[in-house]
């Protein structure tokens, strides 16, 4: 069993990624509660940050993978990497709204950008037949470095002081630095440069890819929020089953994720061997929707086993609903403008994050047990639709001349 990617810069990349993420992961389990117990911020405040965070993001990831392309992935992560870190260790200083909503929202953005330049590294120093693979590879030590971060935070949680939740701030902002000191090893990704008389931001007018980006945005949104926000909403208002079980089926998920995604990702590596797995996990994960339904009014071990049999089957979904994304994506960039192509695929899950909370309250709480099954429905229709947008890509698809850069960044 290969636990490792090839070395260079997929390995430098994922050791970067666990550094990274192990912070990410402490500072996930405590930002709310520093924001709201340490700064004196409101809950609706520090939603409303995210909100105009979520934004900024929408608005400036296309055109930072575009500055990806133009200046070099590595370049470009590297600085953004830096800039987070200050980003970070700023926000010991926040004592307002409007200072944690403008921080709020350079990390929104610099966060989107480290995922475009991640992706356009892989594209542009791995072979097409690996790039799904290697993908699948960050996305798992992805998944490890938060559940570590998220372990460790138990402690500044239990203290539940200022003191500790800064340790979590600089210890964050340490890991970036890490990160990029890490970032620097990676090689240099040859620059590809664009047919003279193209657009700047061509991602923004592919309009196939863009519909896939707007739906792989929503339906990512969907699967990430039933464990996270559903399920707990669920089983805490409309079952008779613990609490707890939730942290059960996020530790089903969090190991599915970590140990499975690289063989999720065996055999999808074009856009066209992605249309069956795309539309298997959309099916799959529609499957635990109509299993997390059954738990209404059912005893509590009754409904313990099917939550956990639930979380099993999403998290096979899951897997191969994001192996397909990796392969259509990269498969559908032109070499020159990956960084953009990745950007817009992070604008469509910001969007997707925006959305996806309203409309799982609304069926979950509001609607009940029919609503699981019009999740369900919601589910089944995106693996229907899929391969139906990808197909729309693949004929628009159309060859375009490209100059090789002489210079590497």
């Amino acid at each position: 069993m290969i636990l490792l990617p090839a070395p260079g810069t997929p390995r430098v990349l994922m050791f970067a990624t666990l550094v990274n993420t192990f912070g990410n992961g402490a500072y996930l389990a405590t930002g709310a509660l520093f924001l709201t117990r340490s700064v004196g911020l409101s809950a609706g405040q520090v939603a409303l940050g995210l909100s105009v965070a979520a934004l900024a993001g929408i608005g400036l990831s296309t055109p930072m993978g575009h500055v990806a392309d133009r200046y070099g992935p590595k370049r470009l992560q590297v600085a953004a990497l830096v800039v987070l870190a200050g980003c970070f260790a700023g926000l010991t200083t926040v004592h307002h709204l409007w200072s944690y909503a403008l921080l709020a929202c350079v990390i929104a953005v610099g966060d989107a950008t480290v995922k475009a330049s991640t992706g356009a590294m892989i594209a542009g120093s791995v072979p097409p037949g690996e790039r799904v693979r290697t993908r699948a590879f960050i996305r798992s030590t992805n998944n490890a470095g938060i559940a570590l971060g998220t372990a460790v935070a138990a402690i500044p949680l239990t203290l539940d002081s200022r003191a500790g939740y800064l340790a979590v701030l600089f210890g964050n902002a340490a890991t970036y630095l890490l990160a990029a000191a890490v970032a620097t090893r990676a090689g240099r990704v040859t620059r590809v440069a664009p047919p003279p008389d193209g657009p700047r931001l061509a991602a923004l007018r592919d309009r196939p890819f863009l519909a896939f980006a707007l739906l792989d945005g929503l339906v990512a949104a969907l699967y990430n929020g039933l464990l996270a926000l559903a399920l707990p909403l669920w089983l805490v208002t409309r079952t008779h089953a613990p609490a707890t079980l939730v942290s059960a089926a996020l530790l089903v998920n969090t190991i599915g994720c970590v140990t499975l995604q690289v063989w999720a990702s065996r055999g999808t590596d074009t856009a066209a061997s992605a249309l069956p797995v795309s539309r298997r996990g959309a099916l799959v994960v529609a499957a635990s929707c109509v299993l997390f339904g059954l738990t209404g009014g059912r005893s509590p071990r009754v409904a313990g086993t099917l939550v956990l049999l639930a979380a099993a089957v999403h998290v096979l979904g899951e897997l191969w609903l994001s192996s397909a994304t990796f392969a259509v994506a990269f498969d559908l960039a032109p070499d020159w403008a990956q960084g953009q192509y990745q950007g817009l695929l992070q604008t469509g899950r910001q969007i997707g994050n925006m959305l996806a909370p309203p409309l799982l309250t609304t069926l979950v709480i509001t609607v009940g047990e029919p609503g699981w099954l019009a999740l369900a429905a919601v589910f089944a229709g995106a693996g229907l639709t899929y391969p139906a947008v990808v197909r729309w890509a693949l004929r628009n698809r159309t060859p375009t001349a490209s100059i090789p850069a002489t210079a590497t960044r």
